[in-house]
Parts: C-alpha cells; sequence; structure tokens
C-alpha cells in the first residue's frame, strides 16, 4: 500500500513550467522548480515543446523523488490546447494556440462552429478555440489526422504520458473550445457532426486516479513504482477548488498570471454574456457552469511597465491621474474584451520614470480588471490570486473602485497547484486558503479617471 506523503503537481503554464511537491497531511511546499514554457516556430506550424518539457519534468521529478516522498502526481495546464495520439505516439506536434490560421480556414471554421447562445464560447483569435485547431489540421493535414486515434485534452496528454492511460475532463473541454455546451454538460452539435467527440476518450472526474506509474517511468525517476496517477485540471479551475469548498456563494475569483481570468461562482442567474467582449461560460470540475470574462493582464501589465518589476507608490498612481494619463486597450493580440483595438496612451510625457509605467500599468489593470468583473455581474467577496495578488496597489485600487464588495488576497503565488493538489488522497483535501482583506484608499479623482477611462476606451 502506497503510505507517502507527497503530491508532486506539474504545472503547465503558457509561460512558466513548474513542478511543485506538497505534504498531504500538513500542506507544506516541499519542493519547487520552474523552467520556462517555450514554442517551436516549425515548419508546419507553431507548436509546444513537448519533448523539452517531458525531460524537465523527468529530471525535475527525479530530484524531487530524492528529496521526497511522493505517492501521487496531478497535472494542470493552461487551456485551448488538446494532443492527437496516433496509438501511443504524437500524429502530428501539439498546436501553440497562438499559431494563426489563413482567412480562409477561418472562414470555413466560422460557418460551422455553434452560435454562442449555445456554445457560450466565443469566437477567439488564433487556436484559442481549440476546434479551431482540430479543424485546420484536418484541411492541412488530412492523411495524418485521419490516422489519429485519440484526442486529449493538454492535463490529460501528460497524465496519459505518466500512467498509460487515456482520459477526458470537463474543466479543459469546457474552456472556450467550441466543443462543449456547459448549461447542458454535453457535447456541442459541431464536435458530434464532425466526429471529434468519438476520438476524446471516456470522461473522469479531475481527481479520478488513472492508475499508476508507468514503470519505466518510475525506474526513470526513483519514484514509487506504485504512485498513483490522477486525471488532472485546467489550471484556472485548480485555482476554483479551494474557493469552491471554502467559501458560500457568490463570490468571484480574479485568476491572474498570462491571462487574467475572472471566474462568477454561484449567481442565482446567469448574466447576458457578449461574445465581441470575450466573455463565455468556463465549466469548474464539478461540471457546472462559470461565467467568466478575461484579457491577457499579465502580458499587457509587463508591456506597459516594460519589464519594471517595482510596485508602484500611490504617489505615482495620484500623479498619472492628476496629469490625465491613461492607458486604452489593448496592448495584447490575443482575446480579451478588446482585442484587435490598438492600444494607446494618452499623456505620454507624464511618464518620466519607470515608476511611473509600473503605476500606469497598475491602473490600466484595475480598470481593465473592474471592467470585466462588471461584464460577469459579480457579486460577493472577489478573491484575486496569483501575481496580481502581490501588487498591493492594483488590488487596493481594486477595492477602492469596487467599494461595496470586499476585496480579498491570497498570500502565495501557487494557487493553481494548491488547487490542484487539493484533489489528492489525504487530511490536504480539507486545508482551507488563506484569505487577507485588502484595504481601500484614498486616491483623489479615482471614480471620475475610472468614468473618462470608460468613455475613452
Amino acid at each position: 500500500m502506497n503510505s507517502a506523503r507527497a503530491i508532486a503537481v506539474i504545472d503547465i503554464g503558457k509561460t512558466n513550467a513548474k513542478l511543485l511537491v506538497w505534504d498531504t497531511q500538513t500542506g507544506n511546499l516541499l519542493f519547487e522548480t520552474s523552467r520556462s514554457n517555450l514554442s517551436i516556430d516549425g515548419s508546419r506550424y507553431r507548436h509546444l515543446d513537448t519533448d523539452g518539457l517531458w525531460d524537465f519534468y523527468i529530471t525535475a521529478l527525479r530530484q524531487a523523488a530524492f528529496e521526497t516522498k511522493i505517492g501521487q502526481i496531478i497535472v494542470t495546464t493552461h487551456g485551448a490546447t488538446f494532443a492527437m495520439l496516433k496509438g501511443d505516439e504524437l500524429a502530428l506536434p501539439v498546436v501553440d494556440y497562438e499559431n494563426t490560421y489563413s482567412s480562409a480556414i477561418n472562414r470555413a471554421y466560422d460557418a460551422v462552429r455553434d452560435a454562442f447562445a449555445d456554445s457560450q464560447s466565443p469566437n477567439l483569435p488564433a487556436g484559442l478555440n481549440f476546434g479551431r485547431q482540430i479543424f485546420a489540421l484536418e484541411e492541412t493535414f488530412p492523411e495524418e489526422m485521419a490516422l489519429a486515434t485519440d484526442f486529449l485534452p493538454y492535463p490529460q496528454y501528460w497524465a496519459w504520458k505518466l500512467s498509460g492511460v487515456k482520459a477526458s475532463e470537463v474543466t479543459s473541454l469546457g474552456c472556450h473550445s467550441d466543443l462543449w455546451h456547459p448549461h447542458e454538460r454535453t457535447w456541442s452539435p459541431l464536435a458530434i457532426t464532425r466526429g471529434w467527440d468519438q476520438k476524446f476518450p471516456p470522461m473522469r472526474k479531475a481527481q479520478d486516479i488513472l492508475g499508476m506509474i508507468l514503470p519505466d517511468i518510475a525506474q526513470q525517476t526513483g519514484l514509487p513504482t506504485d504512485c498513483n496517477i490522477h486525471c488532472g485540471i485546467h489550471d484556472s479551475n485548480a485555482t476554483l477548488v479551494p474557493l469552491i469548498r471554502q467559501l458560500e456563494p457568490p463570490f468571484t475569483l480574479v485568476s491572474s498570471g498570462t491571462w487574467t481570468i475572472c471566474f462568477s461562482v454561484g449567481l442565482n442567474s446567469q448574466p447576458a454574456l457578449l461574445e465581441d467582449r470575450d466573455t463565455l461560460c468556463n465549466v469548474d470540475l464539478n461540471g457546472n457552469a462559470v461565467p467568466s470574462a478575461r484579457f491577457m493582464g499579465g502580458r499587457e501589465y509587463a508591456h506597459l511597465a516594460n519589464r519594471h518589476h517595482g510596485i508602484p507608490e500611490i504617489s505615482a498612481i495620484n500623479r498619472l491621474i492628476d496629469q490625465g494619463c491613461f492607458a486604452l486597450p489593448s496592448f495584447a493580440e490575443a482575446g480579451g474584451p478588446f482585442v484587435g483595438k490598438p492600444g494607446r496612451i494618452i499623456r505620454e510625457d507624464a511618464l518620466t520614470s519607470p515608476e511611473d509605467k509600473a503605476a500606469l500599468a497598475t491602473l490600466y489593470c484595475a480598470l481593465m480588471t473592474d471592467y470585466c468583473l462588471e461584464m460577469i455581474e459579480s457579486t460577493g467577496p472577489i478573491i484575486v490570486e496569483g501575481p496580481f495578488a502581490a501588487n498591493d496597489v492594483l488590488c487596493q485600487l481594486l477595492a477602492t473602485i469596487r467599494s461595496q464588495q470586499p476585496v480579498l488576497t491570497t498570500p502565495d503565488s501557487s494557487g493553481t497547484s494548491f488547487g490542484a493538489a487539493m484533489l489528492s488522497n489525504g487530511p490536504f483535501a480539507e486545508q482551507q486558503r488563506q484569505l487577507d482583506r485588502v484595504p481601500t484608499i484614498s486616491v483623489l479623482g479615482l471614480q471620475s479617471y475610472r468614468h473618462k477611462w470608460r468613455g475613452l476606451i
């Protein structure tokens, strides 16, 4: 019987790939390592460096197994990604969702995809609807796709690599894929008509144990041969796990990273979502539809801050507001309520220091988050996790703008892996995240600045 106390979380974000090991008895973080998540601009198309990631994780698991006693592994990854298998190998490289397609393919796909009112999956650029990825591959590589035996959501691809067991899971399928109808909890007509639903393995729950680690992987890493492999979960939905178990609805999660995604949980009625504003329904681990809105907050913050990593002073915020300096969306090419609209800065001459740029980035992301929260009719507490939670000023601005709702932050940056680890077997499943109340602040003219910003966008 497996008596190891630790669970390893393979956490693959769009920007960084991490391995974290948690003690399932105490909830302590025992081990952590990371590397950049790279893409390859290959001759066929832009794809993910799955070979490089696999080498990284074998090495990282070997080191972690030497230092800790791992008895379980669970995978959590970014969305809009799937793997096509031909038997027990990739039929084609795993597509990067930032890969773009010809206008002819886009027009043909747009003609067959389901209406937003049914799918709650907006028509997104590049490959952010992974139905578009499948369609484009069938059009471009018909022979290889004809030989594909299995389509796996990205977390389940890595779980299969570890266990040899193929599975599907609803949080990735429900992430603006065009393949799932969240309110009906079933495959979309597009998926059924194209026969794609038949290519996905049986549905399993995120916490289900698919099997034990493959013997050769155990030998390579030094992990015990009875190490259990869980099915796995989409990363933002992993962050939701402890909050669903801890808080009374309604509440809203602001999950920040490369993407800032706002999840409105437990509403009494569904808000009227807008396809052209990148609102959608995600699906939580229990299969429930979760109204959501998002923008590429991490990437836009980095662009505006110009790599300045410090948190700005309130005085810098006040100065920019007083001088009427605005950042207007958007500064990322993918997703968000203003996708396709070129970003611009009004009164750029007010930015006289690196801190000023960080202050503008902070103001911009607070206002964009507020805009997204309004679109999904956010009520109840707002919980901010990820890099934005470490920016006290951003959170205080948000708390001041939305003074009718308490704003809380998580004091650590490992919400995704923490939530994934909560799907383990053991006392860790009963852990609660620490949530700290954010105070409002006195910023002269903030509400007027918000009103002017809304009028300019």
